[in-house]
């Protein structure tokens, strides 16, 4: 860079000594005898650009960058000296600096790279100013033409941030070793990081070792400029830089296997925008050749450039508040409300006109008392909570207790150790008779593991509480081990079995719950177990796999039957229709007659549990189907952005179990359709996509939603 910038300063120096000494050996007198052609008159008036815009890379990898667009790449800057040559010429040099990146996943071959780019060299512009039609216009298209040195610098993404190495299996995953391994089996999903550590003319992929990492390109560029001042352009434009190697990606027509690429070298576009300010004082110098120095072109300019937008009598170009209401005047000679006591509140929404100077005030322009500091600083030290609010959000229900402990958002709980007694677990299946029993129960719960799910009774802060609970289960019949429960920041349980051979209960008091009628919600039988995300915000839940082998799914647990016909109400309206009321009493089965319920006599009233799974169990209109096309626990990168962009429609989602960010395409109510359109996707390159479901806007798999279907 030291030596563009080294480039860049002597030739502007060269340039201004060949410019200022054909001025001073001017000789007045022979050129107003010479009656031929004028000569060509080099003017030094140069104008420094600063700009901004996005490189795109056009090589062998991202298959030559197809429907990409130049909007989402990698950003680049430039800086630019422009002087004249005649009215319709100018002479540019410029260094160039940014980052080039592209990424490919197919199912064939997985690449990607990302290259420091660093280039400087020198343009000539033409800009058609030597046609009437653009002498005297505030807009000028332009083209140019030059030659510049280019170096880079490529890496490539092949590992994560803990060094394992990228394996891409033929499913689609990323694993952490290949998929032909002996212990593949074992493999452990990983995601890229985007973070480019492996330095790609050091790997020697190809044999090509220590290739030069510099090589020259010929940039073509097309754009417009306006004018916005006598000082001041705006320009925007597009240039394309051929360069003469195909090194950039490491990839070439003689890569080794895959990795093959096309014949051709890389290159890259550059799409900015810049301002352009004038260095020249000197009002005499002509740049469109008018004998008064274009005056009057400009006089023309700043006519236009007198109008009052807010009419506060300030004109647009030197007014710093242009949209002044007119409930704010007067204005200052910026055309911005006036402040006498330079507070920094403008009068007309200052309670306080006079404050004294340098003092701080609050938003209303008010002056801090002794009074307020004090508070301030009782606030900032506050250590009791006196000044604290906290908003607890809850899942909450009428229920009274029973089924999988209610999340609590908004505040972030450290982990929690208690003692539980487990009663049982889904590896063994329940009978009936064990079913009625447990759901008896008001502490009865459920903790899954994931792998396994455990029927426990109770939630003890100590073990000697859980040791009575388990003497009194076994009174009834019911056998029971101890368990300790680990509970994470997120809610989430861990259990296991320990050993308490050498303790005996102290605690006092009875801890038994099954006196009297207890109510539930049966929302239905079904042949498979559900993930929790299609009963994510279903209050107090419970599931138990019976002898049978059905999986039944309960919400809530009452003693008072209007709460639960409520309940059952709310869960009709929630789209499961299904849902109908059990009870039982000491561990038995209860008809609703038998409950206290009035039932209609045409209702098959009875306590047998039915082995047939639940017909129509949730609105089909509430499960749809959809594709997700990637899920990222950070920002998205660009190249994928790019793609989702030119397919159009798609929709994130943060999950909140695991952090990712999941963006999915289309909604429809048939799986068919869902189908069809994931392998139009993976036609278009997003081999990863696959079909989900969703019921009542939450994400499930797609075989769940079909399960809830039939």
């Amino acid at each position: 860079m030291n030596k563009l910038v080294f480039i860049f300063f002597a030739l502007s120096f060269c340039l201004t000594n060949v410019v200022w000494s054909q001025s001073a050996n001017k000789d007045t007198a022979s050129q107003k005898a010479y009656k031929g052609p004028e000569p060509l008159n080099i003017i030094f008036k140069p104008k420094l650009s600063l700009g901004i815009g996005m490189f795109t890379f056009y090589g062998d990898v991202s298959s030559n960058h197809k429907q990409y667009h130049p909007t989402v790449s990698r950003l680049a800057y430039e800086l630019k000296l422009i002087n004249p040559l005649t009215n319709y010429l100018d002479l540019n040099f410029y260094a160039l600096f940014g980052q080039v990146s592209a990424n490919e996943r197919t199912l064939t071959r997985n690449l990607n790279f990302n290259s420091n780019i660093t280039t400087g060299g020198l343009t000539f512009t033409y800009n058609f100013r030597n046609f009437s039609d653009f002498k005297k216009t505030n807009v000028n298209p332009f083209i140019s033409f030059g030659i510049e040195s280019v170096e880079f610098l490529s890496k490539s993404d092949l590992k994560d941030k803990n060094g394992n190495t990228y394996y891409y299996w033929s499913d689609g995953n990323i694993m952490d070793r290949p998929e032909d391994d002996p212990t593949a089996s074992s493999a452990i999903e990983l995601y890229r990081d985007y973070t480019y550590e492996s330095d790609l003319r050091e790997l020697n992929l190809d044999g090509n070792e220590k290739y030069p990492e510099r090589t020259w390109a010929f940039p073509v560029e097309v754009g417009a400029n306006f004018v916005l001042g006598k000082k001041v352009d705006f320009r925007v434009a597009t240039s394309m830089h051929f360069t003469m190697t195909d090194l950039i990606d490491n990839v070439t027509s003689e890569s080794v296997g895959l990795r093959a690429g096309n014949p051709g070298n890389d290159k890259f576009l550059y799409t900015s925008f810049s301002f352009v300010y004038n260095l020249s004082f000197d009002k005499g110098n002509k740049i469109r050749g008018d004998e008064d120095g274009d005056q009057d072109y400009w006089d023309d300019q700043y006519a236009q450039d007198t109008s009052d937008y807010d009419g506060d009598g300030v004109g647009d170009l030197a007014d710093l508040c242009a949209k002044t209401p007119i409930d704010w005047r007067p204005v200052d000679e910026h055309g911005c409300p006036l402040d006498n006591d330079k507070d920094g509140i403008s009068d007309n929404v200052d309670d306080e006109l006079d404050t004294p100077e340098n003092a701080p005030v609050d938003t209303n322009g008010v002056a801090y008392t002794d009074d307020d500091f004090f508070l301030m600083y009782r606030i900032y030290k506050d250590s009791i909570g006196e000044f604290t609010t906290y908003e607890e959000v809850k899942n909450s229900t009428e229920s009274e207790g029973g089924g999988l402990t209610p999340n609590t958002d908004g505040i972030v709980q450290g982990s929690k150790e208690s003692y539980t007694v487990i009663i049982g677990s889904d590896s063994t299946g329940i009978t009936a008779n064990d079913l009625h029993k447990h759901l008896s129960f008001k502490d009865f719960k459920i903790v899954d593991n994931g792998d396994k799910v455990y029927y426990i009774v109770g939630d003890f802060d100590n073990v000697e509480d859980a040791i009575t609970r388990q003497g009194e289960l076994a009174d009834q019949g019911i056998e029971g081990t101890i368990g300790k429960t680990q509970t994470d920041e997120r809610g989430n349980k861990n259990i296991e079995s320990i050993e308490v051979d050498n303790l005996t209960a102290t605690a006092s008091g009875n801890f038994s719950t099954n006196h009297g009628t207890i109510y539930k919600v049966q929302i239905g039988a079904f042949s498979k177990k559900l993930s929790g995300n299609v009963f994510r915000e279903t209050p107090d839940l419970a599931y138990l796999k019976g002898d049978d082998g059905l999986w039944r799914y309960y919400s809530g647990t009452f003693s008072d039957k209007n709460s639960a016909a409520k309940h059952r109400i709310d869960m009709l309206e929630d789209g499961y229709h299904g849902s109908f009321i059990v009870a039982f009493n000491d561990g038995e089965r209860l008809t609703l007659n038998e409950a206290g319920y009035e039932v209609n006599p045409n209702y098959n009233d009875t306590k047998v549990e039915s082995s047939v799974p639940t017909e129509n169990a949730i609105n089909p209109d509430l499960i749809k189907f959809k594709v997700q096309v990637g899920a990222f626990e950070s920002k998205i990168p660009t190249d994928i952005l790019d793609l989702y962009l030119s397919i159009g429609n798609v929709i994130p989602k943060k999950d909140p179990s695991t952090g990712l960010t999941k963006y999915f395409i289309g909604t429809t109510n048939s799986y068919k359709e869902a189908k069809e359109l994931n392998g139009e996707l993976k036609e278009k390159g997003l081999v990863d996509s696959f079909v989900v479901g969703e019921f009542n806007g939450k994400i499930i798999t797609a075989q769940e939603a079909i399960d809830l279907l039939k």
